[in-house]
């Protein structure tokens, strides 16, 4: 069927683990991944808890394509309640975690509670043990992953935290070899549990319902992918190819916190010059694209470190963002992120805002101790990293997030702080794309890069600078489109060819979703577009009963009241009709001009149980 059919429930208060059938009825209506996650927590989460307690459930979910032998559908998700935004939240790792929780027997693990002291879950299989972690806790993700595997087995796969989850950093992340299910702080609510690991073994296999059909159309796929030759340019050159693109040809990213996108020596870190530190590639599990580049820098300061990246959005932030354009600092950096398990976009995010607030006063080195946050001082930004994944002096502040640095620290910090709903934006300009301005604007996670997607605007196949209507059904349709992503867990990168940039629908997408559960409904477009719409849907209805609405779809004003300055043909750009564009989005989803799900859009969905909540 696609599906292990069960899930593991882990109680780390009272350390039991048990596994539980998932229903028919929902494995229909929310097919896997984030539709899981999303279905169980609203369900079963007290709305108003706070994310790092007890109260609040962390969710490690795979797909029905996970692990069923189809071209990169190893991704697997984290769904929680934020700790950075308060929102629901979903976070995509990695690596080879999904496809060996599947070959175990589950589709995904619900951890709830709190441990009394530090442990990690091993499983093998139908055996679940909940073990001390003592000799772990304090280990980068590295070590970490290196002492489990010596004591279960070369084999084991293991999501784990570093010392920022474990210090509450709200942007801490949770790693899978150097894969990470990076943004929203998933990786703190992980150790607010105490749970420093979870370590998988297992033997089985997943069975799609039709074999024979998922084995053709997954040939099918494997074939279209390989001959791609964005496919092999993404094997030669990483994901790091967008810095030349979005920098230099289009000029579309952000430079020093969000001020312009023309960066004065933007070469050095062009695709080319990340070639000549490349030492090979990396590949998640069942995927021919193998986009990682190990990356290794042979001299200067930074000798000696080794990353599999960056990719285009940790360049982007690990440089022009902050003003840096040191290639050896771009590496090691990433790398110091991975071993620390924090999200390199709201790590550097946060030392953008700092950089402003030091620039113009609002901070000293009195507050920095004794950093000087000068725009590209990157030998600075690598100690203030570290302080960030320690909670230590400065970087306790900033591992707040800048939403709530700015409120502490006054003085009108909330200016610089270039966040939606607590989420710091990724590497994207809104004023230079105005469908990003609207996706992060409405995001039910915050400043996301991978809610939606407006690829037509990225790639300026459309006017990326008009803020004309069509942008809000764009916005929907790309919801859409990730959604499926998510839920099937699909990696965009390794279906290269296969899904193209624009509106159509990926067909083959659909028929291996139903050849692998069965569903033959899912290989309809209208239906599968009507699935996402409940779960988008249902992820607004949980933010609306945490008190999130119109007033949290919103913008920093630096987007609609600055225009940029040196910023190629986006110059004097701001956004100017964001109200317009919410407007027309929310009535293409069937919301209120509040932004809530109407009751002949709930009734639609069949979600009629969430209507006393939001309407109460």
């Amino acid at each position: 069927m696609g599906y292990a059919g069960k899930f593991l429930r882990v109680n780390l208060t009272n350390g039991t683990a048990k596994a539980e059938k998932i229903p028919e009825s929902i494995k229909r209506d929310y097919i896997g991944g984030r539709g899981f996650g999303i279905k169980y927590l609203y369900d079963e989460l007290l709305p108003g808890i706070d994310p790092l307690s007890p109260e609040n459930k962390l969710l490690l979910l795979t797909g029905p394509l996970c692990g069923a032998g189809a071209n990169a559908c190893s991704k697997w998700l984290a769904v929680t309640k934020s700790p950075a935004t308060g929102t629901i939240f979903r976070a995509v790792g990695g690596g080879g975690f999904g496809p060996k929780l599947k070959s175990a027997g589950y589709d995904f693990i619900i951890c709830e509670g709190r441990a009394a002291k530090p442990v990690y879950i091993n499983i093998h299989n139908d055996e679940v043990e909940i073990l001390d972690a003592a000799f772990l806790w304090g280990l980068d993700t590295e070590k970490t992953q290196e002492g489990l595997k010596q004591k279960h087995g070369a084999k084991t796969e293991i999501a784990c935290i570093g010392p920022g989850g474990e210090r509450l950093v709200r942007y801490a992340a949770i790693v899978c070899d150097r894969r990470t299910a990076s943004r929203g702080g998933v990786g703190a609510v992980m150790g607010s549990k105490n749970l420093k690991a979870v370590a998988v073994n297992g033997i089985g296999r997943v069975v799609p319902h039709d074999p024979e059909k998922f084995k053709e159309l997954a040939r099918k796929q494997f074939d279209i992918v390989k001959v791609n030759p964005h496919r092999q340019g993404l094997f030669d050159h990483g994901i790091v190819a967008g810095m030349k693109k979005h920098y230099h040809v289009r000029n579309q990213s952000p430079v020093r916190n969000f001020r312009e996108t023309i960066f004065e020596g933007i070469e050095k870190l062009f695709p080319e010059e990340f070639d000549k530190l490349k030492v090979d590639n990396y590949g998640c599990a069942g995927c021919i694209t193998r986009c990682g580049q190990q990356r290794q820098m042979k001299e200067g300061p930074y000798a000696g470190a080794h990353t599999e990246g960056p990719e285009y959005e940790g360049s982007a932030v690990l440089g022009p963002l902050i003003g840096n354009s040191d290639i050896g600092f771009v590496i090691a950096g990433d790398a110091l992120c991975d071993l620390l398990g924090l999200d390199v976009i709201s790590t550097c995010s946060s030392i953008a805002f700092a950089c402003e607030l030091f620039e113009k006063g609002i901070i000293t080195t009195k507050d920095t101790e004794g950093l000087d946050l000068t725009w590209g001082n990157h030998a600075a930004f690598y100690t203030l990293i570290e302080k960030i994944g320690k909670r230590e002096g400065f970087g306790k502040l900033l591992g707040e997030g800048t939403k709530r640095a700015a409120e502490k620290i006054g003085k009108g910090a909330e200016k610089y702080a270039m966040q939606t709903k607590g989420l710091e934006l990724a590497a994207y300009e809104p004023r230079a794309i105005k469908g990003y301005a609207l996706s992060y604007a409405v995001s039910n996670i915050g400043g996301s890069h991978m809610y939606a997607r407006p690829f037509a605007e990225v790639n300026i196949e459309k006017d990326p600078a008009s803020e004309d209507l069509w942008k809000s059904q764009e916005i929907v349709e790309e919801q859409i489109r990730i959604a499926v992503w998510d839920c099937a867990t699909l990696c965009c990168f390794g279906q290269t060819g296969i899904h193209p940039l624009g509106h159509e629908p990926e067909e083959l997408h659909f028929q291996l979703l139903a050849a692998a559960t069965g569903f033959e409904e899912l290989a309809d477009y209208a239906h599968i577009a009507k699935t996402m719409e409940r779960v988008i849907t249902l992820e607004r209805a949980f933010n609306i009963r945490e008190g999130f609405g119109r007033k949290d779809d919103s913008l920093p004003s630096r987007f609609t009241d600055e225009p940029m300055p040196n910023s190629g043909p986006y110059t004097g750009q701001t956004v100017r009709n964001l109200d317009g564009l919410i407007d027309e989005y929310y009535r293409l989803m069937g919301y209120t001009p509040k932004g809530i799900p109407s009751l002949e859009k709930l009734k639609d969905l069949g979600l009629e149980e969430v209507i006393e909540s939001i309407y109460k």
